[in-house]
């Protein structure tokens, strides 16, 4: 059939969707689209009509859209040029996508003549990743306009995000997609840019899919499917986004339930899981985290409640027998996600594993479809697949219904995902595991100690060569079985757990300094900054902002920002008031330091404490005439001398627990304005001697602050730990010993 005779059918046939009339949906673009795929020769064919109309109060006179796959389309793309021409770290010579516009009508008439290649972000000519179509009259305000499409493109290999491998398709921002448009500010459509995702505005979409007939009932998509034909070698199958249901429903905050995206996926050796969330299962189980949230927030458990829902999840063969690790990490982030920032609205989600070879279209979100990834041989403890589930289930929310523009602010999206994700995560599966590698089996333990061994010892452990003849002989590359050989004398083995939390903190320490967390994406120095400044250093800052402010009044100022922004496009000052209002808290100096600074903090203490001898000497009396005194050794007194420091920009009330050797304990703070005036602090300094001896103290005891750049000087204790020597000389003396045993028997 041809295309658009099989679009102007679909259109005849499919039921009307009632228009939306609210505040909320005015822009919302509605999109119906037909795609003919032959993966055979890397082909796309599709034709869209989009109807939208102008929100503002502008006269409109373009529209301006995105062709994000012509970033690969050559090596001279914005794109590929910010990335060295790599698309994560596999150097891009062939393979290449493209997307080319071969009709566009506004109205009457052939358009295709007024589109216009533009590259607001750079100017590099080479981009082709934004087109605006110039408007033969002015939309005004309230004006709708509907643009017909017609496109063919070049399916890329799949590098990042998108693409094909062999049989495997998946195809995310593959069509022309408009833009958002600001009032006052005009078209907001940035370039794709290397270190950027994606900003659209909320609508529908009714897509029909036509591939060859192996695809049958292997095929996922956002929203709900509603049919496949199979005829004459094809399959035409065909999806709404949101489902029908969904269309014509409204979420807990009233409003219409819409999208801003559509994605999909096919492969013919998919393996189909169906499940379903259940609500009231897991409300159950964690019935002491809803009874709390719905005390903090003040709502009941009827305001606090989901819905159920579907889940499907398309795994590689290979990976099947997790599919269920992958529907309970999904039901993870429906659920914790769903209680503290509002529940999750549509019917259906799909999970998607993408194939060995593919991997760079894992680990990323749409709304209602997402991908995620594993490996062979993993176990539970190790969270994978678990922790990029929970991830990327998680952007269903943060981005997915609460729409930030991910170019200029992505930490409104990843930061505060990567947050709730390890919060989640920590509740629902506690610490996880690191493995070592034997070869592709992960061990559930990891080697004592690498010591950076010199002379002959690195010479026994292949670390590095002998020098013979002059020069260095270097050892072979690193492999499995080398790595494997130099593991051999370590023969004891240890577990380490890791709190996911942790793991934020530390992404953020590997780069505190580079950039402030609130830049444009593309704006960052590299690639690195951008990461930890998107997801680990704001994951941290929130876990700091709440300590600061207490878990009831965090979770209020959080509620209040996602309910008021559900389908919405916050910037950070829209955060940053929603936040304080709903936490009743004025802490925009701790939101500036924050995201707006690249101020960092390390409080450490020192403590001296020291018997008080008699008093021996000459001491003046009450006339002031000097005598001799000697006294006599009675109860010991001491005297403690404890200095906190602060170092660095940032400055938080902080408390200082002491214990003394009677049982007691007191805290005592260190408040901001006292650390703004002076950077250090005795509070000690002007207590008598006392028979108490200190025997801890103790920084933020609470943990309410995550931000402190360096832990390990942040409590003092009177008495030293000698096990933990002990221990570690028991372990290099075994060894040691093991060693001499492992190299005797070469010889024997």
């Amino acid at each position: 059939m041809n295309l658009a005779v099989l679009l102007l059918a679909l259109v005849a046939l499919a039921a009307p969707i009632p228009a939306q009339v609210s505040a909320d949906a005015v822009s919302r673009p509605d999109y119906r689209i037909a795609v003919r795929v032959e993966p055979e020769q890397r082909s796309l064919d599709g034709k869209l009509s989009l109807t939208w109309t102008n929100p503002s109060k502008d006269d409109i006179y373009d529209l301006w859209f995105h062709a994000y796959w012509n970033a690969f389309a050559n090596n001279r793309s914005t794109h590929l040029t910010e990335s060295g021409g790599e698309l994560r770290g596999v150097k891009l010579a062939d393979e290449w996508g493209w997307l080319q516009v071969r009709g566009v009508r506004v109205g009457v008439g052939d358009s295709l003549a007024k589109l216009e290649w533009m590259a607001p972000d750079d100017g590099n000519k080479d981009d082709k990743t934004v087109f605006r179509i110039k408007l033969t009259e002015p939309l005004k305000r309230g004006e709708s306009v509907t643009v017909e499409i017609d496109w063919t493109a070049r399916i890329p290999r799949v590098r990042r995000r998108t693409g094909q491998k062999d049989d495997f398709l998946f195809m995310a921002h593959w069509f022309p997609k408009l833009g958002v448009y600001e009032t006052g500010n005009g078209w907001n459509c940035h370039q794709f840019h290397a270190t950027t995702e994606f900003f659209a505005d909320y609508g529908s979409y009714d897509v029909t899919i036509d591939l060859p007939e192996r695809y049958a009932g292997r095929i996922g998509a956002s929203g709900r499917g509603i049919g496949e034909v199979v005829a004459n070698g094809r399959v035409q199958a065909r999806f709404l986004a949101p489902s029908a249901a969904d269309q014509t429903s409204t979420d807990f905050t009233g409003r219409p339930i819409v999208l801003h995206d559509f994605t999909w996926t096919a492969d013919p050796r998919f393996v189909k899981q169906e499940y379903t969330f259940v609500w009231k299962e897991w409300a159950q189980r964690y019935r002491d985290e809803v009874m709390a949230t719905g005390l903090a927030l003040g709502y009941g458990e009827e305001r606090l409640a989901g819905r159920d829902v579907a889940v499907t999840v398309l795994l590689a063969p290979e990976h099947a027998s997790q599919g269920w690790r992958h529907f309970d990490a999904t039901c993870t982030a429906l659920f914790f996600y769903g209680l503290w920032w509002g529940s999750y609205p549509y019917e259906h989600i799909t999970v998607v594993d993408p194939p060995w070879g593919a991997g760079a279209a894992g680990g990323m979100e749409y709304p209602t479809l997402f991908t995620c990834g594993t490996r062979l041989f993993t176990f539970p403890t190790m969270r994978s697949p678990e922790s990029v589930t929970v991830h990327e289930a998680g952007h269903q929310f943060w981005y997915g219904l609460v729409g930030n523009n991910e170019f200029e602010a992505a930490w409104l999206d990843e930061g505060f995902n990567t947050y709730t994700q390890n919060e989640a995560m920590i509740r629902r599966y506690g610490l996880s595991a690191i493995a070592t590698d034997i070869g592709p089996v992960p061990i559930d333990a990891v080697p004592v100690a690498r010591t950076d061994a010199e002379g002959f010892a690195a010479w026994l452990r292949l670390e590095h060569g002998p020098r013979l003849g002059g020069r260095e002989w270097a050892p072979l590359m690193r492999s499995g079985p080398l790595d494997f050989w130099q593991e051999l004398p370590l023969v004891t083995w240890g577990r380490w757990r890791d709190d996911p939390r942790s793991t934020d903190r530390n992404g953020y320490l590997s780069d505190p300094d580079s950039d402030v967390v609130d830049t444009h994406g593309w704006r960052y120095v590299d690639a690195q900054s951008f990461r930890v400044n998107s997801y680990r250093r704001t994951a941290t800052m929130l876990r700091t902002l709440c300590g600061l402010v207490g878990r009831e009044r965090f979770l209020n100022g959080m509620r209040l920002y996602s309910e008021r922004y559900r389908y919405r496009h916050p910037y950070p000052d829209d955060f940053f008031q929603a936040f304080q209002e709903g936490a009743s808290a004025n802490v925009r100096w701790f939101l500036d330091a924050a995201f707006r600074s690249r101020a960092t903090v390390d409080w450490r203490i020192d403590v001296t404490e020291q018997k008080v001898a008699p008093r021996l000497g000459y001491f003046p009396g009450a006339d002031g005439t000097w005598s001799m005194v000697k006294e006599q050794p009675q109860d010991a007194q001491y005297r403690a001398d404890v200095v906190v420091r602060r170092d660095g920009e940032f400055a938080l009330p902080l408390e200082l627990e002491l214990v003394w050797d009677d049982g007691s304990k007191e805290r005592l703070t260190w408040t901001r304005e006292e650390q703004l005036r002076q950077a250090w602090w005795k509070p000690l300094a002007d207590r008598a001697p006392s028979t108490r001896k200190l025997t801890s103290a103790v920084l933020d005891p609470s943990q309410r602050y995550w931000l402190d750049t360096d832990f390990s000087n942040n409590a003092w204790h009177a008495s030293r730990d000698t096990r933990s020597a002990l221990r570690w000389s028991e372990r290099v003396w075994s060894q040691f010993t093991q060693s001499l045993h492992w190299f005797g028997g070469l010889g024997g």
